[in-house]
């Protein structure tokens, strides 16, 4: 599945980059997020509950935050198994601004569940992924506009 859409803030760019770096806001904004561990600077063991349909169940894994440039960009990485087999995402996120009162928020990557093959699945991934990533950009659009 590839992802590649954006998300205007209306919140200064480094308002809405130190929202994104910060595990508790992650674990509070994320859909599905139910434990995130540091085991090392960038890397965390994830816990998360998925359920959608096709989806559903409980994961284990790893998210990776690295190539910070704050306030400009990082790159985040999920992957982990669970009950429905295997999943991985990849996304490069860059903020950028025409002003000091709204942040442009582009996310681009990949991401990937189970066996790859299956159309059907792939889909049900495709769109499901969209809305879960839009309900977490929404969540930190929230969370900048209340910290103004």
């Amino acid at each position: 599945m590839e992802i590649d859409t954006h998300k205007a803030i209306d919140a200064p760019k480094d308002v809405v980059f130190k929202l994104l770096m910060d595990p508790n806001v992650l674990l509070e904004t994320m859909p599905g997020l139910k434990s995130m561990h540091l085991k090392k600077a960038g890397l965390y063991a994830v816990e998360m509950e998925l359920g959608i349909p096709g989806l559903r169940g409980k994961y284990q894994g790893e998210l990776r935050v690295d190539n910070i440039v704050p306030p400009e960009q990082y790159h985040l990485s999920l992957e982990g198994k669970g009950p429905n087999g295997l999943f991985f995402m990849s996304l490069d996120v860059r903020l950028t601004s025409s002003n000091d009162a709204q942040t442009d928020l582009h996310y681009k990557g990949e991401g990937g569940f189970g066996d790859q093959s299956n159309a059907l699945g792939q889909k049900v991934l495709s769109g499901a992924g969209n809305v879960l990533i839009g309900q977490f950009f929404g969540a930190i659009s929230k969370r900048a506009r209340r910290r103004l």
